[in-house]
């Protein structure tokens, strides 16, 4: 394509395409905002630090695209704000528009994990709908998307966007995932390979620090124990987690569950919290280049009559080594999905 974005102008589009759709009410962006986004922890591959400047070079290149346009201040109003127009810049659909923004902010995907990372853009009824789109766009005189070479070990193909030129994927090693034995108290059933697929790089006893936040309450510190084990014959992983304060150690929150492989990289999980929540959720596990994701999005949470009002949720565990990383968004009490936790946990 004549159109070659840098790596932050990736984001920025990405980013102002994303909200136009999930929080409408706030968009267009301040550039506050706008950087808030591009920094965001969910949904991103891979994390950025970009600072204002950044952000603002990357506008400025956006404008000269014609993908980006500036609102500027009015009476009675202070900040210049952005909005995307992209959509009619490249002539894209509501369906073709929700792929590219999943790819500019994710990578190259599959049109499986496509398909569940736009459910809140755009619904696709399965996989191979998100497919024939990106047939479509990849037919197109002027490709926007590229189908890239199966890699090693992997089931399906995955697809990248062309802003930024050329998209290519090297080849990938195959991790290596052991389960680890706790040093005291009962053996953990060791994970079968064939049941458990790469669910096995969850298994382990992880501990560490995490920090909480939600538009109504002040944010938290915490200390977490997650405890994941093999089911034997079965392709489950029982779960439980136990937070504490890193203030006082006083107890916070206890929830456990299953996570369950599908087959063609799907999970579930189904989890009961403490304070009278349940989640199931689905989404799919997947190899990165250093180690292992899962995404889950819920498809219904329930509550007792005292739980607060819980109505959806988002999961995402990041395994690289010894390291899990985790983030939980969640709509809850009338407000639309927003962050809510991140830990960064280390096998013990």
């Amino acid at each position: 394509m004549d159109v070659v974005l840098t790596a932050v102008e990736v984001r920025v589009l990405g980013s102002l395409l994303e909200k136009e759709r999930t929080v409408p009410a706030t968009y267009p962006l301040t550039m506050k905002a706008l950087v808030a986004a591009c920094n965001q922890s969910s949904s991103r591959d891979p994390l950025m630090d970009v600072s204002e400047a950044e952000v603002d070079a990357a506008v400025e290149g956006l404008k000269a695209h014609k993908l980006v346009r500036k609102v500027l201040a009015t009476t009675g109003t202070r900040a210049t704000k952005y909005r995307q127009v992209a959509q009619e810049a490249l002539t894209v659909d509501d369906a073709q528009r929700a792929v590219l923004t999943v790819l500019l902010l994710r990578g190259p995907q599959t049109p499986q994990e496509l398909r569940t990372r736009a459910e809140r853009l755009h619904p696709f009824g399965d996989a191979e709908v998100v497919r024939e789109t990106l047939v479509d766009m990849a037919g197109w005189g002027d490709p926007l998307v590229a189908e890239l070479p199966r890699r090693r070990g992997q089931r399906d193909t995955r697809w990248a966007h062309r802003l930024a030129g050329e998209p290519s994927e090297p080849e990938v090693a195959e991790p290596t995932s052991v389960a680890p034995v706790p040093p005291t108290g009962p053996a953990v059933p060791a994970p079968d390979p064939v049941l458990h697929g790469e669910l096995v790089a969850l298994v382990g006893t992880w501990v560490g620090p995490g920090d909480g936040h939600y538009p109504t309450i002040a944010g938290f510190s915490y200390a977490e124990q997650i405890e994941v084990t093999p089911v034997p014959g079965k392709p489950l992983l029982a779960y439980r987690s136990v937070t504490s304060a890193a203030d006082d150690g006083r107890g916070l929150h206890a929830e456990s569950g299953f996570f369950r492989l599908t087959g063609d990289g799907g999970v579930e999980l189904v989890v009961a919290a403490g304070p009278g929540i349940v989640e199931a959720c689905a989404g799919i596990v997947e190899r990165t280049a250093t180690g292992v994701g899962v995404e889950l999005a819920s498809e219904a949470v329930a509550g007792t009559p005292s739980a607060k009002v819980v109505t959806a949720t988002e999961r995402s565990y990041r395994v690289e080594g010894d390291v899990l990383t985790y983030d939980v968004s969640m709509a809850a009490v009338g407000h639309p999905v927003a962050h809510h936790l991140r830990a960064t946990l280390r096998r013990r």
